[in-house]
């Protein structure tokens, strides 16, 4: 309750403060911001809040984070990215970003250029001071809001300690670009938050490690309902015993989606089946048959129908072009409850995966931003649950059909607690996993795009990506009242500007003529005498320039040997005997 009290004091400082952030241009206002710092959860946070992200998109909130690093590295931009490991506590609450911020961490380390720092444990630790006073960074860019009042406490942390590392904040929140520049709010490191941060730096620490071990605490109950026996520990072995069995079955590597894939599930199925195993025994006291499930939680053959979708819907992510995934309809329905249980253990088995990912040898992590999509998922399920059984039959493909089997039964030789069925058929179970909804499918809308007149243009990229959406759109035909209403009579008449409609004559002859029509006046006559008169007079006033010769000098060919001998002129008989004479 004291370090409560004391948490909620650093947060009502933090919130003075913030009136008097200044809104400045982050790269030109000042000379020092040549490199800062980016806290990596911040970033996250920050990213997730995008109203237009699909939480089940990675690949969209991938793009949202390059978008967001490269607008900062065109502007000239130098800066580190740094998750701190103590950070991964404050996600305990929320299992389904653990996979996404170890995906992250490890897309930025192997696949930019960009210098991310994961080794510290906390911001209080003393590597983080020494990288503090090594490199020097002008600002730190972090939220001042995290996702629950944990989050923001680590948050607040971060903050004090950069003020009292004289080193400036930079709110994530608020952030505007332009073409040249970046505008935040930033906080900077003033006297009076370093006094503040030094007279409480021991109730700071202990705060912070109270905190800590609350959180840690807090992890385990957490996990113990879903493994029961198993700590964090022993689940980074289990995970370690996927990717060895993996190695030995893909001794030349893969790519990281396959691998994702099988481990996640295999581990999933096996987490599972020791779940149902442990609920059971502590219902009845004793071992009862397989076949009876807890009427909250999916029976096992259940879950292994959830797995082999999953297995499919990576296979379509290998081999569906992007612009095929786009135009997917977008099923409304949410799934049932009784498989939330089972979403939240695969979601820490998938960052129990991920980190331990470097443990396999020639892997490509090439496609860390795309290892799932939640819609694509949806729409097998529905696809299964409504218009499978009426008799619509899709086909798939060999190739598809192929990676699906492949995946299948590699996850069935990872599985050793039980046996996997087989990857034919499917579905062997009833369950609907998708809420009955009356629209499960986003109907387009009925209402009539008005007649804008758009403008046929035929681009590769926009044909590529957008496709069959522009036949949809209202564009103009040359028979369209419009159209011709848009028609000059004549189509090139450069004798009037387009849009003002002014006549575009050359000024010197409106010039010209404006003097013609005045000739003979004389007072304007008199104003013309009178101007040439000032002009002659003006052009004695300047300074006079000597006029220089210059004088060229011809250059003489030279003589060449194969140029054409000089004829002799032709003498008469009298100038012959004249000259013989004067001999």
């Amino acid at each position: 309750e004291e370090y409560t009290m004391f948490l909620e004091k650093i947060s009502q400082f933090i919130l003075e403060e913030m009136p008097k952030a200044e809104y400045s241009s982050l790269f030109n206002d000042f000379v020092e911001s040549e490199f800062f710092v980016i806290d990596g959860d911040s970033l996250l946070i920050t990213c997730l809040c995008e109203k237009s992200l699909n939480l089940g998109q990675s690949l969209h909130f991938f793009y949202l984070v390059e978008r967001y690093l490269v607008d900062l590295m065109s502007k000239g931009g130098q800066f580190a990215i740094v998750f701190f490991k103590d950070a991964e506590y404050a996600y305990i609450s929320f299992p389904e970003l653990l996979p996404l911020r170890s995906a992250l961490i490890l897309h930025l380390q192997r696949n930019t250029t960009i210098d991310v720092q994961t080794e510290f444990s906390g911001c209080l630790s003393p590597e983080w001071e020494y990288f503090l006073e090594e490199r020097y960074p002008y600002f730190l860019i972090v939220s001042d809001e995290g996702l629950n009042d944990v989050q923001t406490y680590l948050f607040n942390f971060l903050i004090m300690h950069s003020w009292g590392m004289k080193v400036s904040v930079v709110l994530s929140s608020g952030q505007e670009s332009d073409i040249l520049r970046l505008y935040a709010y930033l906080l900077p490191s003033k006297h009076k938050n370093q006094i503040f941060f030094k007279m409480n730096e021991k109730k700071i620490e202990d705060a912070y490690k109270t905190l800590i071990k609350q959180l840690e605490n807090d992890r385990v109950l957490k996990l113990a309902p879903l493994f029961k026996g198993f700590s964090s520990t022993d689940m980074m072995e289990a995970a370690c015993k996927s990717m060895s069995l993996l190695k030995q079955l893909w001794p030349l590597g893969s790519d990281i989606r396959r691998v994702f894939c099988v481990t996640s599930c295999s581990l999933s199925l096996s987490m599972y089946h020791r779940f149902l195993e442990n609920s059971k025994k502590t219902a009845s006291g004793q071992v009862t048959n397989m076949q009876y499930v807890n009427h909250n939680y999916l029976a096992l053959q259940e879950v292994e129908d959830l797995c082999r979708m999953h297995c499919l819907s990576v296979a379509f992510l290998l081999h569906l072009p992007l612009s095929q995934r786009a135009r997917a309809r977008f099923v409304t329905s949410h799934w049932i409850k009784d498989i939330q249980t089972f979403f939240k253990m695969k979601k820490w088995c998938d960052h129990f995966i991920l980190s331990n990912i470097n443990t396999f040898e020639n892997l490509d992590l090439t496609h860390l931003s795309d290892l799932n999509d939640e819609p694509l998922l949806k729409n097998i399920a529905f696809y299964y649950e409504n218009e499978y059984v009426q008799g619509l039959r899709l086909n798939l493909g060999s190739v598809i059909m192929k990676d699906y089997e492949h995946l299948w039964n590699t996850v069935s030789n990872l599985v050793t607690e039980f046996l996997v069925g087989k990857p034919l058929p499917l579905r062997t179970t009833k369950l609907n996993f998708l809420k009955k909804n009356p629209s499960p499918i986003k109907e387009s809308s009925m209402e009539e795009m008005p007649n804008l007149g758009f403008i046929p243009v035929s681009c590769k990229l926009v044909d590529e990506f957008v496709g069959d959406i522009l036949k949809d759109l209202p564009f103009l035909k040359r028979d369209d009242p419009t159209v011709a209403s848009l028609v000059k009579q004549k189509e090139f008449d450069e004798l009037v500007h387009w849009h003002s409609h002014r006549p575009l004559s050359d000024e010197y002859d409106q010039t010209k003529s404006h003097f013609d029509e005045q000739s003979r006046d004389p007072r304007a006559l008199r104003s013309i005498q009178k101007f040439h008169v000032f002009q002659r007079f003006y052009g004695n006033s300047l300074e006079s320039v000597s006029s220089k010769v210059i004088v060229t000098q011809t250059i003489k060919p030279k003589k060449t040997l194969s140029g054409p001998k000089s004829k002799k002129t032709h003498e008469t008989k009298a100038e012959i005997i004249t000259r013989e004479n004067k001999k």
